[in-house]
């Protein structure tokens, strides 16, 4: 008889320290999965502020051209491509980051957050680890995408390594029936995983350079407004040169804020490499680092900087 109440102890002591275990999991993919929504979100208003850059650069040049132009010496009329300014707001076409290539991107991020979605999923302790059937249908989508080699990438792989990497993590997100542990399919996902983030990674690198270059025209293009100012006006255009200062300020996105945001999607595959190596969840400090760093990006780029 005391011996059978040893076992039950003893069994009873298993069931707890199970029980402990999947909680701190849990809890830790919980948390993962907030870090990344944070850090796609923080990338999503950061895809949004290069096409406003655009939109602004452009307008501003127009505006720009508006100012100095100058009439022909016969008709005395201004050239026509100087003389047309639109005013209206919202008026203008993506050219640098399209549409196209913004839903693309977008696709590259809905990849990452389903996966974290699907990395908590696995830890509902139920048998029914599959995500919505909406979640599905986005993830199928993707699929389809990465079939048909849509992925063109700007990092050094070659396309049909990072189209292979969409179809291998949405995959496991359409079917997780192979993936009973979190350690399990992080290790499995990891490269995969890196190779969506190396590309969002380039591609932002890439936005940095355009944005700079598109300051320093704007720039360019201020002290020489101001400089008609400080001739015509004398003191009184030091106000035009603070408004150019402010306008400025508004517009520009520097490199360390794209540094930034890359960080933060360093900080997914840092907490995702950390998932693999564990098994009951100790991978607190990278999902930790990931929440701070996907916070700063919010931060900077939820006031447009």
């Amino acid at each position: 008889m005391r011996e059978m109440k040893i076992c039950a102890g003893l069994s009873a002591v298993s069931c707890l320290c199970s029980c402990v275990g999947l909680t701190q999991m849990q809890d830790t993919a919980a948390k993962f999965d907030e870090g990344v929504h944070s850090t796609t979100e923080a990338e999503s208003r950061l895809l949004h502020s290069v096409q406003a850059a655009q939109c602004n650069r452009d307008f501003y040049k127009a505006g720009f051209d508006f100012a100095t132009a100058e009439r022909d010496s016969q008709s005395h009329h201004f050239l026509q491509a100087q003389s047309k300014l639109d005013m209206r707001v919202g008026q203008c076409t993506h050219t640098e980051l399209t549409d196209d290539q913004l839903a693309l991107r977008m696709k590259l991020m809905d990849t990452i957050t389903l996966y974290a979605d699907s990395i908590q999923a696995l830890t509902n302790g139920t048998g029914d680890t599959n995500l919505s059937n909406e979640s599905q249908k986005v993830a199928a989508n993707i699929q389809t995408l990465g079939t048909q080699q849509s992925f063109a990438p700007q990092a050094t792989m070659t396309a049909s390594a990072l189209n292979a990497a969409v179809v291998a993590v949405t995959s496991l997100i359409l079917d997780q029936r192979s993936h009973k542990h979190v350690k399990q399919a992080a290790a499995q996902m990891q490269k995969d995983l890196e190779s969506i983030v190396e590309e969002l990674k380039a591609e932002n690198t890439a936005d940095g350079v355009g944005l700079e270059n598109k300051a320093d025209g704007l720039t360019n293009e201020m002290r020489a407004a101001v400089s008609a100012s400080r001739d015509q006006l004398g003191p009184a255009s030091f106000l035009d040169i603070v408004y150019a200062r402010i306008t400025l300020d508004s517009l520009v996105i520097s490199p360390p804020d794209i540094a930034q945001m890359n960080s933060a999607l360093d900080a997914i595959v840092a907490a995702n490499a950390a998932l693999a190596r564990s098994a009951k969840g100790g991978a607190v400090p990278e999902v930790s680092a990931l929440i701070t760093r996907a916070q700063q990006a919010n931060t900077i780029f939820n006031t447009g900087k």
